[in-house]
Formats: C-alpha cells, structure tokens, sequence
C-alpha cells in the first residue's frame, strides 16, 4: 500500500511538473519603443509576432521609416523610429532619413554627410532629433576674387558669387559680368573674375553683327548675343577661349543625322515531291514573301548641305520567306489534289481533305468564276473587277464577332518545316478558302496561293502571316493580307485563304485556323 502510494505521488509529480514546464513554454521577449516598454510571451523568436502582440498592449504599428532592432541574447527588440531630414547645403535641398533620439551629427554621418572643421551646422550637431527637422550647412570655402587688376583671397562660410564679390567690396558696372553666375553656390577654391566689355563680330549664314559683349568664354558670349550653339555646330575659335576686343567669330551650322534605307531582299523557290499529285503536276504549297534589309548611315549636313554620308549598321529586319512548290511524281490514277510528305525542304505535315467541302457559286466559265468554300456563300472576297469579282461584299459596317485571340507579346512558332519563326500577334478563329482564276484582288494584287482576303481594320493590308490548323494538319503556310473578305468584314470569319485550283481549296472547307501575324 505504501509503494502504491509512493508511486502515486511521483505520477502527480511529474504530471505537475509537465503541466507547469506547458505553462512556460515559449519565448518573453520585451520590446522598447524611445520610453515606452512592452513585455509579450510569444512561441518563437519572430519579430513580426513579437510586434503584433505588443501592438495589442498599446505599441504603435512600425512606419515606413521606422526599423525594429532584434537582440536575441536579450530577447529585446528595440523600436527606432524614422522622421524625415532636409539637408540644405549649397543652394540644393536632400531629403534623407533620420531616427528620434540621435543628434543631428549622427544623423549626417549615418547618410554619408561628412562635416569639416570650420564647417557650420545649423541647429548644432548636438542637437537630439525628436520630429522633422530642416539641417543647413554651410561649407568653409577660400575663394579668390579678381578685379580691376587686384586679387583677394576670402574665406567664406557658404553663400554665392554675388555674397562673395560682395565681401571684396566688388559691384558690376554696366558693361562688366563675373566669370561664373551670380547665384551660383560657392565651391573651395573658387577662382572669381571681372570681366570688363569687349566688342566682338559674330558671322553667320544671315551675315556679319557686332556685339558688345562681357563674358568668360566665347560660348558664353555667343549666348548672350542670341546666337545659341548646337552640339555639332562649328567655329572658327575655341569654344572655351576668352572673348578679346575685336575678336571676329564664324558660326558654321551642322547638322548630324541617322537616316535609314531598306532593300527588299527576294526568296527562294524550294521544291519538294508528292506521289499524291501525277507526274508533271505543280502545286504551290506556301508562297514567298519578300524580306527586308535596313541599311542605317550617319549624314553630316554642313548650313544644310549634305557633306558626308557614311553607313553605320546594316541589318536583316525581315527575313524572306521561300516558296515552297511540290511537284508530282504518282502515277496517271493518282488522285489529285493533295500534297506529299517527303522533300527537299524536309518531311511536311499531310494535308487532309475535308469531306464536307462544297463548291458554293460555281457557274459558267469555270476559268473566270469566283468559288467559294465552307458552307458559307457569303465569306467571299471582293474582287477588284480585273477579271473576276468576289461572291459578297460582306457588310463593312460590323464587327468581328467571330472567338479570336491575341497573344501577349512578341513570341515564337515552329512552322511546318521545323524553323523557328518570331511573331507579332496569334490569333484564332474560323477561315474559309476561295479560288479565281486568273482575277486580280481588291487591291490589284493577282489572285494566286499565298493572298489573305481580310477585315483591313483587323489585320492590315501587307500583313505578312503563317497560317495551319490548330493542331497542324492542315497548312496553308505563308501569306500576305493583300484582299478583302466580305465575311471577314461582316464578321462572320477570321480571313479567306485564296487557293489557285478548286482541289486545293477542298483541303480547308471551313475550319478553325491559327494565323500568326509576322513583324
């Protein structure tokens, strides 16, 4: 019975004991704010949780300014409290940063503000900071002052070059100036000149003036005559030399430019084979578009008249697309109408029929006929009347309201024939596919494989763009914006792919497309 009891008592003790040790846990941190003391009980040694506890005992959230200072063998965290500081030093203001309870000399040195004997700080480096506060200080500055042929050397606390000739007892005549700006701030070592007027002949393009003139350097009197100088121009002195009586002056204007030329840089015609098409057939399968070389030179006009021109830079800003042809090599029952997979330009994603194509308008002279494909008679293109008109004008009044995208900035594709092609903008949507024969577009282009009919207002005329099914089975390949589209007006479609045989045009129907709009 004894043991029991015994063993019931340790059992309390020890219940007790992890009870209390429960209680104790965690971290008694303290926290001082200028005279101000706050003592919390907190987990962890975290100086956010810390705070937010003292805040709840009266302590005021930390500022912008303000910093918290953590001593962990303490446990103390100790507040320092920001207020702004305007340094006013020689004519210029800078606001920095200061803490409450240090001096105005900690202050200065904590920003990098050295102070110099002789030096004078206003209020005193003494001073303990409790609120915002302007600080002047006013540099011990030697500075010589010459005039009328006599030299004095002054010792000056701050102050300008008119504070200065001032304490030599110097004052301006009419036709006297000082080689540096009156309200200029006063720098050690500052050397001070009067300079008396002289007369001077300044000539121009417009002619030959005299002026009277009191100034350090040529520029400067040039200023003061109106007669401002460009970067480039041209005299017949130094710029820096010393006005003197007499002194005759040319102002040559020059001007440097950057102009720049562009070259159209042609394309190559690639072919590749298809047993899909007979023997001795051609089809284009993606049309060629120009590229573009920037030539930049750098053109020195002399009062206006080109006197050298030299080439800085040129550079590729468009690369050419090629044309890519596909010629036959089937058989005389071999189908016609598709392209192949295999070719010079390497392997080539099939191109599907679409079982539900249908020729919509055909009639008459199938050679001069407009046709359309996709279930949609209304999609057409506008023909320009050179030979073949478009089915529908389409309504120029609407808005597309077809689901398209834009893609955020400038990216990349990879295109059917594994290059790497920077874009513009992406977009998505249904296009359909038209064919006229030996007709011209909109625009007077001929209408032929690799002509984009669009809504002008949605992708311009010239655009150049790359064009293939979402998934890439279907490939119209390269293009230019060069028609209208009286369904993409309406807003009935993305754009109008013109194909140069009524086959090819079956290989789209009415489908969704990419169309990537290159730089």
């Amino acid at each position: 019975m004894f043991l029991l009891a015994a063993a019931g008592a340790a059992l309390f003790v020890l219940f007790t004991g992890m009870a209390a040790a429960s209680l104790i846990s965690g971290v008694r941190a303290r926290v001082v704010d200028g005279g101000q003391s706050y003592s919390v009980r907190t987990e962890r040694r975290d100086v956010d949780a810390i705070l937010k506890k003292a805040e709840g005992l009266g302590l005021a959230p930390l500022g912008a300014l303000d910093e918290a200072l953590a001593d962990w063998n303490t446990d103390t965290i100790t507040l320092r409290r920001g207020v702004d500081l305007y340094l006013r030093q020689a004519g210029e203001t800078t606001q920095l940063t200061a803490y409450k309870g240090d001096t105005v000399g900690e202050a200065l040195a904590a920003n990098g503000v050295s102070v110099e004997a002789g030096d004078r700080i206003s209020p005193s480096p003494e001073t303990v900071i409790g609120a915002a506060l302007t600080v002047e200080v006013s540099r011990l500055c030697t500075v010589r002052v010459t005039a009328n042929g006599k030299t004095q050397t002054l010792e000056m606390l701050g102050g300008s070059v008119a504070d200065a000739l001032k304490e030599a007892g110097v004052k301006l005549a009419k036709d006297e100036c000082c080689n540096y700006s009156l309200d200029q701030p006063l720098t050690d070592g500052m050397e001070l000149e009067v300079l008396r007027a002289v007369r001077i002949r300044v000539t121009t393009k417009s002619g030959t003036k005299e002026y009277a003139v009191s100034a350090a350097t040529v520029e400067d009197a040039l200023e003061q005559c109106g007669v401002g100088l460009g970067e480039h121009d041209r005299l017949n002195v130094r710029r820096t030399a010393r006005p003197v009586e007499g002194m005759e002056i040319t102002v040559t204007r020059v001007r440097v430019k950057e102009e720049t030329e562009t070259e159209e840089l042609d394309y190559k015609t690639k072919t590749t084979y298809s047993k899909d098409l007979k023997r001795g057939e051609k089809n284009t399968l993606t049309a060629g578009l120009k590229g573009e070389k920037t030539y930049t030179y750098r053109a020195v006009y002399v009062e206006e008249k080109l006197e050298s021109r030299k080439l800085v830079s040129e550079e590729v800003t468009r690369e050419p697309i090629d044309r890519i042809i596909v010629q036959g090599t089937g058989s005389a029952s071999t189908g016609g109408g598709g392209t192949g997979s295999a070719g010079s330009v390497g392997k080539l994603p099939q191109l599907e029929f679409d079982a539900d194509a249908e020729v919509i308008g055909s009639s008459g002279d199938s050679s001069l006929t407009s046709h359309r494909f996709g279930n949609n008679s209304s999609s057409g293109s506008a023909g320009s009347g050179s030979g073949a008109g478009g089915s529908g004008a389409g309504s120029s009044g609407g808005r597309p309201n077809f689901d398209f995208s834009f893609g955020e900035g400038v990216g990349t594709f990879t295109d059917a024939w594994g290059q790497e092609v920077p874009y513009a903008k992406k977009m998505e949507g249904e296009c359909t596919a038209y064919c006229i024969p030996g007709g011209t577009t909109s625009v007077g282009l001929t209408a032929e494989r690799g002509i984009i009919a669009v809504d002008p207002d949605v992708i311009p005329y010239g655009t150049r763009m790359y064009v293939a099914s979402p998934d890439g089975s279907v490939v119209y390949g390269y293009g230019v914006a060069g028609d209208t589209g009286g369904a993409c007006l309406a807003g009935d479609i993305v754009a109008d792919l013109c194909y140069d045989t009524l086959e090819e045009c079956s290989i789209i129907g009415r489908r969704d497309m990419v169309i990537y709009l290159l730089p």
